[in-house]
């Protein structure tokens, strides 16, 4: 389930700062693992394990020059109302997107998946 959906925000990865960012979107998953032992008498039980994310973005530019590379890692800074952010730290960047529709403006979408820990970091 998406979260913190359609935010705008700014994308920092690699040598791209600070470049303002809408359509901000972030799907947060935690997969769990089974731990039935001998502790909970072989009743079911689980733990939860890795926490990971999606997040997409369109830039209302196209960008270039920057060394934008799939692989490449950074951070996600996104507004999320009167002067509060949020940060999503650990992110590569895993597909770029170009849109030249002849009725609306060029852009470039952008997502990420979230590796080792990451977290979200309020501002």
């Amino acid at each position: 389930m998406a979260i913190l959906s359609g935010r705008s925000g700014k994308v920092t990865i690699g040598a791209l700062v600070d470049v303002p960012a809408t359509n901000i979107s972030v799907n947060s998953k935690a997969e769990t693992i089974d731990t039935t032992n001998f502790a909970n008498n072989g009743f079911d039980s689980h733990a939860i394990g890795m926490y990971s994310a999606e997040i997409t973005c369109d830039l209302l530019a196209v960008v270039s020059g920057y060394g934008l590379v799939v692989g490449g890692t950074g951070s996600i800074l996104i507004f999320d109302g009167d002067d509060a952010t949020i940060t999503i730290t650990n992110c590569v960047l895993t597909s770029i997107a170009y849109d030249a529709a002849a009725k609306d403006i060029q852009k470039m979408s952008l997502t990420f998946a979230t590796f080792g820990s990451f977290s979200f970091i309020p501002g």
